[in-house]
């Protein structure tokens, strides 16, 4: 459970694609894959939120976290494409210094990929 209460005021400088060409990644699946992360900006420090250590989807595979994660970014965040998130300003949950879960300045509706991509890959495997 996140501790709402704990949330700090941030700034969003960047949002990224990666697209992940890795030749192991390559040689067990056969294609490369997606990640997607945005840079978040507290006083001085920057802080990354989600990319290729959190999460990677492959194309036509398995869950799409990477949609997801657009997606629930941008719902979050309050905006309609990703061009608006930069210089926006959010609250955020760090953990372990970690940017852990981000929400709107408007409201505590806080997306935090760990918990969600759980529930999604658990719902995925429970339909196979």
């Amino acid at each position: 459970m996140l501790n709402t209460s704990e949330a700090l005021i941030a700034e969003i400088t960047d949002f990224e694609i990666h697209v992940i060409d890795d030749v192991t990644l390559e040689e067990t699946v056969g294609s490369v894959a997606l990640s997607a992360s945005i840079e978040i900006k507290i006083n001085e420090n920057y802080y990354v939120f989600g990319g290729p250590t959190a999460f990677l989807s492959i194309p036509n595979q398995g869950v799409d976290f990477f949609g997801h994660f657009v997606m629930r970014c941008m719902q979050a965040v309050g905006v309609t494409n990703t061009r608006d998130m930069e210089g926006e300003l959010v609250k955020v949950i760090i953990s372990d210094a970690k940017v852990v879960a981000i929400s709107s300045l408007r409201n505590d509706a806080f997306f935090s990929p760990f918990t969600e991509f759980a529930l999604i890959d658990e719902k995925f495997t429970r339909n196979k």
